[in-house]
């Protein structure tokens, strides 16, 4: 079975279940993914998911659901779609483009997440709703917009691309929408959304132009009115002013029956209870007060009773026959409801429709039995409703919506509207505002006012009922003719309501008489007046008393007029009055103003003057009038009559007719007026007057200001009601008279209102003409003929120059083309077409310019336009017209606007064809509109118009269009100019757009037409600009394609799939077709190709352009054009060698000598790839392909193979680097220092191949990253990098060797300076001055010998001096950075630091530990290795990220700073800069360890590093070029030891011996820690392992090693010596018992030397003369003390101060001899508080303090809670206490001393050796008297802590600690061996620097001045101490382990 293709209605399919494959041949599918289907077999499908269409496969037809789809074959590929609403599709494109950017926002935190979460759920919601197809049309209209209206909003504030539409809210798709048109709706929407925003987010809807009429539905909700009896509520609406009595009523009313008992027994009933108030005018509802009105009136007995419902006698007596009940008031509702009316108004023109989700309540008002219905009177009286104990408050519930039109047009547009269904309508007390040919009304409202009536023979005033009844002219009544209101049923006649004894009854109480027309002229109607009584046997024989009448029609023929009428009341004689007598017809109805009524008693009855009776009516008909003077024109009319004097004046009295009264009667009118016109045999001047009748009618109804709505209505009367078949002859040949006329100024108004009115009057015409021909279907050619004079008569008005035929002429011009649309269906539409061209070229052309454009403009979009015959008559002569006032530069934006819609017209579909219309456009108008673009300034409102326009133009150009234009070009010069004008205007249009980067569709229509025109100008530019060569254009076609390409608007892979498909599907890749076009005419080039490859003969080079293009993503874009390269390089390699550097470059041709290279494509190249690749251009894919491609190009080539080779591998070398580069620059996690190493990693490639300007670009990059870490030694090292290639020569820099920062600075020796200079202020900062006084020399020599300046050496030699002064000042901490070693395995890392070695130099006081964690914060994936071992070759090559870290020793290599007569700070400084040799060591045990003594099997690896730069250097690191590692034997591991403690000692005795401020404590522990080594017994362990018999007898070979070891025991006596000798210069009182414990230790120790090893000399450079050694304890102190100061010191082993307790000042007791003693020895002790707080500390005393910081350390640290009562140290100078400062804390951190040199060798805490244990030790306690705090005292934490803080004695109080990790103490190992350095046991930071507190324990802020070393023996008795030591917390870094913690 073979694979058959789907059928095109199986095309498309949705998976319902999730498909993950079977197979290779499978694509996998999740639910809900669309799948294009492109074959089938048996179960299966074959084709691809719309997400991915690049892969494709099969699946199971069971997981599909087949769709109803849309198959779209018109494009390059099918295309499907499901068959779903546009608007559906549109939606579930939204939400899956949203659905990637609402994960991207809510990972951001963007403010946006909410607003797009919230729309998207809607979206999903409204989908839902369109989909289940049960929405009405409007209500899906009103969705759709509310989601159009949705989504742009959101788009917006995301950025995402403008949606443009059409009028249905539809998107535009751009393949069958103009260029102009697509502009124009981008730039509607966007002024609708800067609208949106200017209204502060709210959304402004699209507001439909509103019918002139409205109505309202109301709907009762509620009724709570409790009445007594039966009874019923009318309600309508009023205007005016209720509260000042000034109510009228707007509508009818609506009738309400009621009940005592409500609808409780009928619920269905209340929700009929609704009605329509119809043909509400807008005038009205926006200047009128509008109330809701309800007067509620009882039906029953004079007075309501209370009725017992118990009694069914009561029950059935309450019921009377509704002929007796009387209407009695009792009560209103009101409720204004203006504001209702008016938010109802705004919210139907936004969504065309109203709102029914709010109910509101109208009160009811209630009036007493002897009370009238005076609404002025109920609201002044009674401010409140009447509130219901049960039921709350009296009145009604409802709601109210207003609707946009009349009833008519409700039901027609809405009939599925069940609202407007069989609901009760009232209309309007008045005509609507429009009324439409065929309706007919007739309807008379009469409102009863008031009535004043005199008692008569009552004794009081009478109860007045009035009955109205309708009579014909027999006095017979015409039943059911009257309405009370809607909602009840006709009334043959009406009762009013009757007021309890009110002479003056206020009714205000409305019906409405309906009458036919001919019933109506003979009607009139009676009021009858009747008595009521209270008592109802009474009331039954009460007769009328009185009457009045009234007609309908007046002697006149005109109706009654709407107004108030005082009618005339006749009293009646009951006994002669017979009521069906009609004699009173003959009496007058209506009383005139001051006249008296003689009482004549006529036909029973006779007129009263005392009583009155008022009424008022309004009169709504179609079909009578009113006015007289209208009647007389219409009966003249009608009766055929020929009386020209009678016709003239009803003629003159039409103008006097008020307009709305002409408009209701229009169509009546204007048959009149045809009529006569069309039969009227009288003289020419009637003609004319009818003619200026009936345009003055025509001009009425066309008041668009009045009557627009009324042209409707004129043009259904011209279609449907007109029969005037001759009256076409009389209008052409008046109108033809006006227009030939059209100077006499007499008849130029009649002519200005008749060109307004032109549009109707051949309407008329043409309607005319095609009813005769219908009828007799003759005279064609004559009426032709007379219309074409007509016409003609016309346009030869245009010739005028006068003024005052200008607005003659404009009328003429503006109103002509409104009769185009009737005019062609009876005449030749070609000859009308040139009767407007000869109009509008009649015309001067500076009459009217703009116009005439618009009527241009009109004649473009009329019907005449369409046909190809007249666009070929009309298109010149617009053209011509725009032309000209382009070329003056005046109406551009009218013209811009023509020449947009001919292109729009143009691009319609159902215009034929217009390739000639196009040639015309094209040869006429694109030079002058390139030209327009090309000068107009970019922020001119216009320019996008232009651009807009002149895309539509070449989008509409083809080939041939393309071929013709060019070719019309005579010479080449001409050809030249116009191509490149428009190459510019496409590079501008390119670089700087001008449309907003939003109009997504706007800007991809422009690139396609570019890309069209760009192919052209290629074909021309190859086949005409070649010969002679035109470089220019050339070079501009090339740079212009490539700036295309580039454009950001065309880069696919930064848009989401959804685009990046739909831009494919339509447009394709633009850039790839460009490329190859590029690629196409670069091959073209021949031998000009080296003008654009070598740029030394003044063309520009397209290496860089190139290279641009082929780093864009596309791969078969890379592939088509890189061989360009290697193109180029021939180019170049087989230039002319020896050209002259005058002319352009040029190939090598016959025997000419070959260039043989291609450096300047390599220069090119190598400059362009730095720049591109850094501005994110490029990937690995580019180089992997060009070392590729250009490669094996390269390697075929025999001649050209090694160049090419090589320069291929630089290429991909350079970019490997560069993209190492740029990913770390742009990735923000990467630190500084990772990113200066990349930097300095592109620094030495580009040093290596030299390329200077390349290289200095990232010397100063590498320096701001320097600065911007503060590193300004390293950026002085980095600026040396440039001044070392300038010169101390006035000569010209090259331009690769300036400065970016200096670029005024064109000499060598000018940057120099200032670049030295420069370097100088950043040595200074860094306290580098040694290298600052380096340059100052050489500048020195440059002012002193060369310039002669000196001036600046003065200042120069000034800043020297302070360089100097800086150096040896003590004051002046110079930070000992150390240096650690950092070995970065695996390949985790970047390349540049893979498997590689470094020796990075620390921060200031940076400790390892410190280090390491910052190291690991730069590598957060990193882990550290815990041993120094060397990694294996899996974890270098492991994808992961390995660290290993230790400290390192500085080896100094000069040796002439180690000099005696060196300053210590001197000597500091080259201890600890200017090293590239650097050295480590790690412990460990050859064989058996022997557990008595460590030392005979401890060896010592020590590493020598060197790095490839000395530090400090342009980085703070540098890779290990150079590793060499040695072991030194156990033996020669203790020569080592010995050899640098009695340096150290030699050392410490020259620096006491000449300065002798120094601080004791240094040579105090170095003295104890070697006369009384305690633990690890001192030199005793040397001896037993190695100074004994069996290790001489076992080790021959050693024997001079021993002697040396014993030399050196013995060296130690005279040194130690010298140091007591100083040491007991500068005792102290505190210290004496110290000192002579170690002057006693000291002869011991001596005694042994000399007896086994001899007397060793003192190094003749001490100079020191031997001095016997005294105990200090003779100073000057109290028995006491110095009895407790000495039992202390010989109670205890050790001294250390771990924390200072602050007492108040005392007053001293003592003696003041022995205050002075004590204080001399406390300055000799501790030195000046400055010295103390600011001095410079050696490496051993900074080891130390690290190592008490943390009571988790091993041996030699003690615990926390030691303290110490130090006396105040005051001025120096012995200044009173007054000098003090304010107190301060002391805190000084000394670092562990060992037997090393200051700098001692290195070894981690996991090489270390195991030791044992320390035993707990005493306390030790010294106590001396404080005179001055030293600090404030610390708040406790904790009440715990307080008590043991206040517990604690005032004296030291010291416990040694047990160290959690065994290790030897620090006397025994300062004695046997040096402490390793590197170990990362050192953490601390000395002074004056903060410790870090993430490594230090919460007790860390305490001082600590550790003397361990101090170790004199146990005394028995001495109390005992806790051997715990305080537990510090383990460190949060995730590459420690808990175990190892304590040591890190």
């Amino acid at each position: 079975m073979n694979w058959t293709p789907a059928r095109d209605k199986e095309k498309y399919g949705v998976a319902i279940y999730n498909f993950s494959g079977v197979n290779d041949s499978c694509i996998k599918l999740n639910v809900g993914d669309t799948v294009h289907i492109l074959e089938e077999l048996g179960g299966w499908y074959f084709g691809y998911a719309l997400h991915n269409k690049a892969l494709r496969g099969v699946f199971p037809k069971s997981f599909i659901q087949v769709r109803e789809c849309i198959v779209d074959k018109t494009g390059l590929v099918e295309v499907v779609t499901a068959r779903l609403p546009p608007i559906v599709q549109e939606v579930t494109a939204v939400l899956r483009e949203w659905g990637v950017l609402l994960r991207k926002l809510y990972v951001d935190r963007k403010p946006n997440f909410s607003l797009v979460r919230d729309t998207m759920l809607e979206l999903i919601a409204h989908r839902s709703k369109i989909l289940s197809g049960q929405l009405p049309g409007d209500e899906l209209k009103q969705l759709k917009h509310r989601i159009t209206r949705g989504i742009d909003r959101v788009n917006a504030r995301l950025g995402l691309d403008l949606v443009v539409r059409d009028d249905h809210g539809n998107i535009l798709n751009p393949d069958i929408t103009s260029a102009v048109k697509l502009f124009r709706h981008h730039d509607e929407a966007s002024a609708q959304l800067r609208k949106q925003d200017a209204n502060e987010g709210s959304l402004p809807s699209p507001r439909r132009k509103p019918h002139l009429s409205w109505t309202a539905l109301m709907t009762i909700t509620n009724i709570i009115i409790k009445v007594p009896e039966s009874s019923e509520i009318s309600i309508g609406l009023y205007t005016g002013d209720v509260k000042e009595g000034k109510e009228k009523p707007l509508s009818e009313a609506f009738i309400i029956p009621w009940t005592d008992d409500g609808y409780s027994g009928h619920p269905d009933l209340l929700l009929k209870l609704k009605c329509l108030f119809t043909d509400l005018s807008n005038i009205t509802l926006d200047e009128s007060q509008v109330w809701l009105i309800g007067s509620v009136v009882r039906q029953g007995s004079m007075a309501s009773k209370e009725i017992d419902p118990r009694s069914r006698s009561s029950m059935l007596s309450k019921k009377t026959s509704s002929s007796d009940s009387m209407r009695r008031p009792f009560g209103v509702v009101m409720l204004e409801v203006t504001q209702i009316i008016q938010k109802q108004k705004n919210l139907a023109l936004e969504t065309q429709d109203g709102a029914l989700d709010q109910d509101y309540f109208a009160p009811f008002f209630p009036c007493g039995e002897k009370e009238t219905l005076d609404l002025k009177k109920l609201l002044t009286s009674r401010n409140d409703s009447v509130r219901d104990n049960k039921t709350g408050y009296q009145g009604i519930w409802f709601s109210f919506q207003l609707i946009n039109g009349d009833i008519k047009q409700l039901r027609e547009d809405n009939p599925h509207y069940v609202s407007l269904r069989d609901v009760p309508v009232a209309y309007r007390l008045g005509l609507s505002d429009v009324i439409m040919p065929g309706d007919v009304r007739n309807d008379l409202y009469i409102t009863l006012l008031s009535g004043e009536f005199s008692r008569g023979t009552k004794t009081s005033d009478r109860n007045v009922e009035v009955t109205v009844r309708v009579c014909d002219e027999k006095g017979k009544i015409i039943p059911g003719v009257m309405k009370q209101g809607c909602g009840k049923s006709p009334l043959d006649e009406y009762r009013s309501v009757t007021y309890h004894h009110e002479a003056k009854p206020k009714w205000m109480e409305t019906i409405k008489i309906a009458l036919p027309i001919e019933e109506f002229k003979k009607a009139h109607v009676k009021f009858i007046f009747k008595h009521r009584s209270t008592n109802d046997v009474k009331d039954k024989n009460e007769k009328p008393f009185a009457m009045s009448f009234m007609k309908l029609m007046q002697d006149n023929g005109t109706t009654v007029l709407n107004t108030e009428h005082e009618l005339i009341i006749y009293k009646i004689d009951s006994k002669k009055w017979q009521e069906d007598d009609s004699n009173y017809l003959s009496l007058p109805w209506q009383r005139v103003n001051g006249e008296e009524l003689v009482k004549t008693w006529t036909y029973g009855m006779a007129p009263t003057n005392k009583d009155s009776f008022t009424i008022s009516t309004t009169f709504c008909s179609t079909k009578l009038t009113q006015n007289a003077e209208l009647l007389a024109l219409l009966e003249w009319g009608w009766s055929g009559s020929t009386d020209t004097t009678t016709l003239r004046h009803c003629l003159e009295g039409l103008r006097r007719v008020p307009s709305e009264e002409l408009m209701v009667f229009l169509q009546d009118t204007l048959d009149v007026l045809l009529e006569i016109l069309m039969n009227s045999s009288t003289d020419d001047d009637s003609d004319n007057k009818v003619f200026e009748a009936l345009v003055y009618v025509i001009t009425i109804a066309t008041d668009k200001n009045k009557h627009e709505a009324f042209q409707p209505v004129l043009d259904s009367y011209i279609q449907q009601n007109f029969h005037a078949t001759l009256a076409y002859n009389k209008l052409i040949h008046v109108l033809k008279f006006y227009v030939e006329q059209g100077m006499d100024l007499q008849r130029q108004e009649t002519l200005k209102k008749a060109m307004k009115c032109l549009q109707y009057i051949f309407k008329f015409i043409i309607r005319s003409r095609q009813l005769f021909v219908e009828l007799f279907g003759r005279g064609q050619e004559e009426f032709e003929k007379s219309l074409q004079q007509l016409l003609e008569a016309m346009a030869k008005m245009m010739i005028h120059t006068l003024d005052s035929t200008l607005t003659v002429q404009a009328h003429c011009l503006k109103y002509i083309t409104t009769t185009i649309p009737d005019i062609i269906t009876n005449f030749d539409p070609v000859h009308m077409s040139q009767i407007l061209v000869t109009m509008i070229d009649n015309l001067d052309p500076k009459r009217i310019p703009k116009q005439k454009l618009m009527t241009m403009n009109e004649i473009i979009h009329s019907e005449l336009f369409k046909y190809p015959e007249c666009r070929r008559v009309l298109l010149p002569s617009f053209i011509g017209h725009i032309r000209r006032l382009l070329a003056a530069n005046e109406e551009l934006e009218l013209c811009v606007k023509i020449l947009g819609d001919i292109l729009d017209v143009l691009f319609s579909a159902d215009v034929g064809p217009t390739q000639e219309d196009i040639s015309l456009l094209t040869n006429e108008m694109l030079s002058d509109i390139l030209t327009i673009v090309y000068k107009m300034t970019h922020d001119d409102p216009l320019n996008c118009k232009f651009v807009s326009v002149l895309v539509s133009l070449m989008r509409q150009m083809t080939e041939r269009h393309f071929l013709s234009f060019l070719n019309c070009f005579q010479s080449q010069d001409e050809l030249y100019n116009f191509l490149l004008e428009l190459i510019m205007v496409i590079q501008d249009l390119i670089s700087q757009p001008v449309f907003p980067s939003d109009w997504a569709e706007m800007i991809l229509l422009q690139n396609s037409v570019i890309v069209k025109v760009l192919r052209q100008c290629s074909r021309v530019i190859s086949e005409r600009m070649r010969d002679p060569f035109k470089e220019i254009v050339w070079n501009n076609f090339f740079t212009c394609a490539i700036n295309f390409i580039t454009q950001r608007s065309l880069q696919l892979e930064t848009f989401t799939q959804s685009k990046r498909n739909k831009i494919l599907s339509r447009y394709r890749d633009m850039r790839r077709e460009t490329a190859i076009e590029i690629k196409s005419l670069w091959f073209s080039l021949g031998q000009h190709k080296i003008r654009f490859v070598a740029s030394s003969g003044g063309g520009q080079c397209m290496v860089g352009p190139f290279l641009q293009m082929t780093m864009i993503p596309d791969v078969e874009l890379r592939k088509a054009t890189i061989p360009i390269f290697f193109d180029m390089m021939q180019c170049e390699f087989y230039s002319q060698r020896d050209q002259g550097k005058n002319g352009p470059p040029d190939m090598a041709r016959n025997k000419q000598k070959i260039k043989g290279k291609f450096t300047e494509f390599e220069n090119e190249m190598l400059e362009k790839l730095d720049h591109l690749v850094e501005g994110s251009h490029g990937d690995e894919h580019y180089r992997e392909v060009f070392k590729n491609m250009v490669g094996a190009l390269c390697e075929e080539h025999a001649t050209m193979r090694e160049p090419g080779l090589k320069l291929v591998n630089t290429v991909s070398r350079l970019m490997d680097r560069l993209l190492q580069y740029r990913t770390i620059m742009n990735t923000p996690d990467n630190s500084a220092e990772t990113r200066m190493s990349c930097t300095v990693n592109l620094l030495d490639f580009y040093s290596e191949i030299n390329r200077k300007e390349l290289y200095l670009r990232y010397v100063y990059k590498l320096s701001e990253l320097h600065l911007a870490c503060d590193n300004y030694t390293e950026a002085g090292y980095t600026l040396l990098q440039h001044a070392s290639l300038l010169r101390w020569a006035h000569e010209a820099l090259q331009t690769s060797l300036r400065s970016p920062i200096y670029p005024h600075l064109g000499y060598h020796d000018d940057l120099k300076e200032r670049l030295y200079n420069e370097v100088i202020s950043f040595f200074d900062k860094g306290k580098m001055w040694e290298d600052a006084l380096k340059l100052c020399k050489e500048l020195m020599q440059q002012y002193e010998e060369v310039t002669m300046n000196y001036t600046k050496l003065s200042e120069l030699l000034t800043r020297m001096a302070s360089f100097y002064k800086n150096i040896m000042n003590p004051q002046n901490l110079r930070p000992e950075p150390e240096y650690f070693r950092v070995a970065y395995y695996g390949r985790g890392f970047p390349a540049f630091l893979q498997n590689r070695v470094f020796v990075y130099r620390g921060n200031g006081y940076e400790r390892l530990g410190d280090f390491t964690s910052r190291i690991l914060d730069q590598f957060p994936n990193a882990e550290l290795m815990k041993k120094l071992t060397p990694p294996s070759d899996e974890v270098k090559e492991s994808p992961q990220q390995f660290i290993q870290i230790s400290k390192v020793d500085c080896v100094m290599r000069e040796d002439k700073y180690s000099s005696p007569s060196v300053s210590e700070q001197i000597q500091r400084y080259y201890r600890a800069n200017h090293v590239n040799i650097f050295t480590y060591s790690r412990p460990f045990h050859r064989g058996q360890k022997d557990p008595s003594n460590e030392f005979a099997t401890l060896c010592i690896e020590k590493t020598t590093l060197h790095t490839s730069y000395p530090l400090p250097g342009i980085l703070r690191c540098f890779p290990v070029v150079r590793t060499k590692s040695i072991e030194l034997s156990p033996l020669e591991n203790a020569i080592e030891t010995m050899n640098n403690v009695n340096a150290d000692v030699r050392d410490l005795v020259k620096k006491y011996s000449r300065d002798h401020t120094l601080p004791l404590d240094p040579l105090t522990r170095k003295i104890s820690g070697m006369v009384d080594p305690a633990v690890m017994g001192g030199i005793t362990n040397y001896e037993k392992a190695f100074l004994c018999d069996e290790y001489k007898q076992s080790h021959p070979q050693d024997a001079e090693k021993l002697e040396d070891l014993q030399q050196l025991i013995a060296a130690q006596i005279p040194l130690l010596q010298a140091a007591l000798h100083y040491h007991g210069l500068r005792v102290t009182e505190p210290i004496a018992a110290l000192h002579d414990h170690m002057i006693a230790s000291f002869c011991k120790m001596k005694q042994q030397v000399h007896e086994k090893y001899g007397v060793a000399v003192l190094p003749p450079e001490l100079g020191i003369e031997e001095h016997s050694l005294r105990l200090q304890t003779q100073l000057s102190v109290n028995s006491d003390h110095s009895a407790r100061s000495s039992h202390h010191y010989s109670a205890h082993d050790s001294i250390d101060v771990d924390a200072v307790e602050l007492r108040p000042p005392k007053e001293d007791s003592r003696p003041e001899g022995l205050r002075q003693s004590l204080t001399r020895g406390l300055h000799v002790f501790s030195g000046r508080s400055s010295e103390i707080m600011n001095m410079s500390l050696s490496s051993s005393q900074l080891s130390l303090a690290r190592l008490s910081l943390s009571p988790a350390k091993v041996g030699g640290t003690l615990p926390r809670h030691h303290k110490v009562s130090m006396p105040n140290l005051g001025n120096y100078n012995g200044g009173s206490s007054k000098n003090v400062k304010k107190e301060k804390s002391f805190r000084t951190l000394l670092r562990r001393e060992s037997f090393t040199s200051q700098r001692e060798p290195s070894s981690q805490w996991f090489d270390r050796p195991e030791s044992q244990v320390l035993p707990p030790q005493p306390i030790i306690e010294l106590s001396e008297q404080v005179t001055t705090p030293l600090a404030p005292e610390r708040p406790l934490r904790t009440d715990i802590e307080r008590e043991r803080r206040m517990s604690r004695p005032r004296s030291l109080t010291m416990t040694p600690s047990v160290s959690a990790t065994p290790s030897p103490s620090l006397g025994s190992r300062e004695s046997l061996m040096s402490t390793p350095t590197g170990s990362i046991y050192e953490e601390e930071s000395p002074p004056p620097l903060p410790v870090k507190m993430r490594d230090q324990d919460s007790d860390s802020t305490s001082v600590r001045l550790s003397t361990m070393s101090l170790k004199p023996s146990a005394t028995p008795g001495s109390p005992e101490v806790s051997p715990e030591p305080p537990k510090k917390p383990p460190r949060p870094d995730k590459n420690h382990n808990h175990e190892d913690s304590s040591m890190i």
